[in-house]
């Protein structure tokens, strides 16, 4: 089975390196194994941890950490790749909304964290006036957001020191079929209901009843939890509007986060739609080589079976997904045995407290200036490291995770496509 490209990894960047790559008429596999961390990522985009525009923050950075995976893609390319992304979200009906300085997304536990993109459903703050009254709802029993603990944290900032932050529940009869199992009882499975029956009348009925019920009759702002649909939430969202007259936007929920799941199938879809082949639960467990060249991978469901392609895609993430594995002896990548970045003392990875600085989070594989991998000190002519699977940066630290796998992802395909011309 030959193709053009195969791109190891289902998350951020092997979606934003497979759909440059399709996009440009190359013949694409993309093979996953299984849930990426967008099942558990909130759904934006960061790009650099910063009070005003990151981008201006960027060269300066990128001279203080010539290593880093953005000083390999530069400053113009990063741009490129999220202005793609843009572009393919919107084009599934998944519009990001950014302005010109990191806006603050809501988070589960009410604080708030910056970022550069985020769908525009998401409850965030940015430059427009506080509300005068605010109304943190959930539905009755579930269990992974918590109004209480949310406006408890909110309230302690300091742009909300005018605002009323109200809290309340949504009492769906309908919910009830999920009272014998309890751990059931989460955002995917609220969700299947919604999809499944519609509730929307149902939903405005509670929403208007709560705002009635809080003592605060003008509010017009809501935020509940990301549960109301699998697929696209918008116009589920501007039914409710419509019906309520409030504004009503959503934050993410503890994992499995449906914010995210919703963008990866987005992107998959629009990967798809453009002629992609995507495999799943196909996990890629060594390759062959002819000389510095990766001729093709074989997976667990079919060792005999060699998926061969002319360039390959590396973005199978970090310890989370198993890109990287973590053993007695060391730091291992497991696909291709390539070259990674670690430290010889185990008690080195980490800090002594848990929100100290971790070592670890900088490890993964190292690559040369064109984000090939290395194998024995040097480079694989045709293999491409993208994302948390890299090394030189770290992603919580600098609140760059998602921006480096969709650069790095893009900026791969770029040289791939620069390749072949």
């Amino acid at each position: 089975m030959k193709f053009d490209n195969i791109v190891i990894g289902g998350g951020m960047a092997g979606l934003s390196a497979a759909l440059r790559l399709v996009e440009a008429g190359q013949k694409t596999l993309l093979m996953a194994s299984g849930q990426s961390a967008l099942h558990f990522s909130s759904g934006s985009v960061d790009l650099l941890e910063s009070e005003g525009d990151p981008r201006a923050a960027l060269p300066a950075f990128m001279a203080a950490h010539p290593d880093h995976p953005y000083s390999k893609v530069g400053m113009q390319n990063i741009e490129a790749s999220l202005a793609d992304l843009q572009r393919h979200c919107a084009e599934q009906g998944l519009p990001l909304m950014r302005h010109e300085t990191n806006h603050e997304r809501l988070t589960p536990i009410g604080t708030l964290k910056r970022t550069w993109l985020s769908p525009d459903t998401c409850a965030c703050v940015t430059d427009a006036p506080i509300p005068d009254s605010l109304l943190l709802a959930t539905l009755e029993g579930f269990r992974d957001f918590h109004p209480a603990l949310a406006a408890a944290n909110l309230a302690t900032h300091p742009r909300f020191a005018h605002c009323r932050i109200l809290t309340g529940e949504i009492r769906l009869p309908q919910l009830a079929e999920f009272s014998r199992n309890p751990h059931e009882f989460r955002s995917a499975d609220i969700a299947r209901l919604c999809d499944k029956h519609h509730l929307v009348a149902d939903l405005a009925s509670e929403i208007s009843r709560m705002v009635h019920e809080c003592g605060e009759p003008g509010c017009r702002h809501i935020v509940l939890p990301a549960c109301l649909s699998l697929g696209l939430v918008g116009p589920r969202l501007a039914e409710l509007e419509q019906r309520t007259g409030c504004t009503i936007k959503e934050v993410a929920t503890m994992p499995p986060s449906l914010i995210g799941m919703r963008m990866q199938e987005a992107l998959k879809r629009r990967f798809m739609a453009l002629g992609g082949t995507f495999l799943t639960s196909e996990r890629v467990l060594g390759a062959r080589y002819e000389g510095d060249r990766v001729v093709g991978v074989h997976t667990q469901n079919g060792d005999d079976q060699l998926f061969e392609a002319d360039n390959f895609v590396l973005a199978s993430g970090s310890f989370f997904s198993r890109g990287l594995e973590s053993r007695l002896r060391g730091i291992r990548e497991p696909i291709f045995d390539a070259d990674v970045l670690s430290l010889d003392e185990r008690d080195a990875w980490a800090g002594r407290r848990l929100f100290d600085h971790h070592p670890f989070m900088g490890f993964g594989v190292k690559t040369d200036d064109q984000l090939r991998v290395l194998r024995g000190g040097k480079p694989l002519a045709n293999l491409y490291g993208a994302g948390s699977v890299l090394a030189h940066y770290d992603p919580i630290k600098e609140g760059s995770g998602s921006g480096v796998a969709v650069a790095t992802g893009w900026q791969a395909a770029g040289h791939i496509l620069g390749a072949a011309q």
